[in-house]
């Protein structure tokens, strides 16, 4: 068999393609619990791989500080020659000045450095703050991913029950249409069911837009693609237990485990330690020098020690008044870091209170909706089955639909409420 060019180029092109299909990964279908989303969101979102960086970064300044503390050691080499003359005359004698080479091993080590030990600790509170950022990100993270999957869970909850009004008004629509054709009917009662109809199905499609602008916005917390199914296997009656909203109005709130005030806390520390770094500028610095020259060449005159140790020492005397306002404007920055602390912590108590007052706000809701779209359900199948039987009109079905649908909505707005409610606490009380 004769194989031409063309031929070769389009196998060899097709089995590329086929062995690329092989190794690209997927679209992966996910069944995830709400506890399961949010841990796979704490493992793959990426804003807290970011938060986990800039720890990275701080751990990475804070032993950079300590460095400084370390010695610091280096070898230098230099050559000298004399391009003027060769010797020189010292009385009678002549000496020759030949080129000469050195290298010298240089180590020094601070012994007294205020600043260098203040910057480590500043390093240090640095670094405890970037872990506390690690910690907000987590709990902003848990709850995007509650607020998400509440919405879907509801807007599908909601969703459902309209398909299945739907479809008792398409029923009786049918019903109707078929009356007006034989004749025991009025044609205006087909058309007002008909409307009804259509706008349902119109909320319906809505709703499934919504629905999935709502799956996107998870995927995009969870980092997963865009074309990765995902089923959610939370159950609304769970989530929506009357035991765990009364259970959280019994927890205690310290304010001192709250991630915000402990930031605000480190913030006054930090202001603290730059107050000690200001007087670092008027402190004195000791630092121990130890050199070894080694002679690579040597001229005929030649007075270099070999071994040398130093010590040298700095004392600020006068510095024009710089130090004195650097200290005072440190200070000042203090004092308003603790006022700041003050409010933060007072803000804290305030939205404590506001918080579990908005919790059994919800919760009353929560209870009296529960109830209303029970009440409404039962009357919109009343008024159903007595129009199947003659004994109601189109308008009073189109009321009773329209009464049931804004009962729904109340309803998924008080869970929504309720469960966000919630969650507003246990991220004050640090426990989302």
């Amino acid at each position: 068999m004769r194989w031409n060019v063309s031929t070769l180029l389009l196998t060899a092109w097709l089995a590329t393609v086929a062995g690329q299909a092989q190794t690209q990964p997927g679209p992966e279908t996910r069944a995830l619990s709400l506890e399961q989303a949010r841990e796979h969101a704490l493992l793959h979102n990426r804003s807290l791989q970011k938060a986990s960086l800039a720890l990275e970064q701080a751990e990475m300044a804070k032993w950079a500080a300590i460095a400084n503390y370390l010695p610091q050691a280096n070898i230098n080499v230099n050559y000298q020659t004399n391009l003027v003359s060769d010797s020189i005359n010292i009385g009678a004698f002549k000496i020759a000045m030949k080129p000469s080479s050195t290298m010298t091993l240089q180590v020094a080590q601070p012994l007294v450095n205020w600043n260098i030990v203040v910057g480590i600790q500043m390093a240090e509170i640095a670094r405890q703050m970037s872990e506390n950022a690690i910690g907000q990100t987590e709990l902003a993270i848990k709850q995007a991913v509650n607020t998400t999957y509440y919405a879907i869970l509801l807007s599908e909850f909601s969703r459902d029950q309209l398909k299945k009004n739907l479809e008792n008004v398409k029923t009786l629509a049918k019903a109707t249409r078929i009356k007006v054709n034989v004749g025991i009917g009025e044609s205006t009662e087909a058309d007002q069911m008909e409307v009804t109809v259509a706008n349902l199905e119109n909320t319906v499609t809505t709703m499934d837009r919504n629905i999935e602008v709502a799956y996107n916005s998870l995927r995009l917390l969870l980092g997963l693609q865009a074309d990765d199914a995902l089923i959610l296997t939370g159950n609304l009656e769970e989530l929506t237990g009357a035991h765990k909203a009364f259970d959280l109005l019994l927890e205690p709130f310290v304010p001192e485990n709250n991630l915000d005030l402990k930031t605000s806390a480190l913030s006054v520390e930090l202001s603290e330690k730059q107050v000690s770094s200001s007087y670092g500028a008027i402190m004195p610095t000791v630092n121990a020098v130890y050199q070894r020259n080694e002679k690579l060449l040597t001229s005929a005159f030649d007075i270099t020690m070999k071994n040398t140790l130093m010590l040298t020492a700095s004392v600020p005397i006068f510095a024009g008044g710089k130090n004195a306002v650097n200290i005072k404007k440190a200070k000042l920055a203090l004092q308003a870091s603790q006022l700041d602390h003050e409010q933060a912590r007072d803000q804290l108590l305030v939205q404590e209170k506001q918080l579990r007052y908005n919790l059994k706000s919800a919760l009353e809701s929560f209870e009296i909706q529960k109830k209303n779209i029970e009440v409404t359900q039962r009357v919109f199948n009343n008024i159903t089955k007595k129009y199947e039987q003659g004994l109601s009109s189109s308008i009073e079905v189109t009321n009773a639909n329209n009464n049931l649908l804004t009962a729904q909505s109340n309803y998924v707005s008080a869970v929504m409420n309720l469960l966000n409610a919630e969650d507003e606490l246990l991220k004050l009380l640090g426990t989302l």
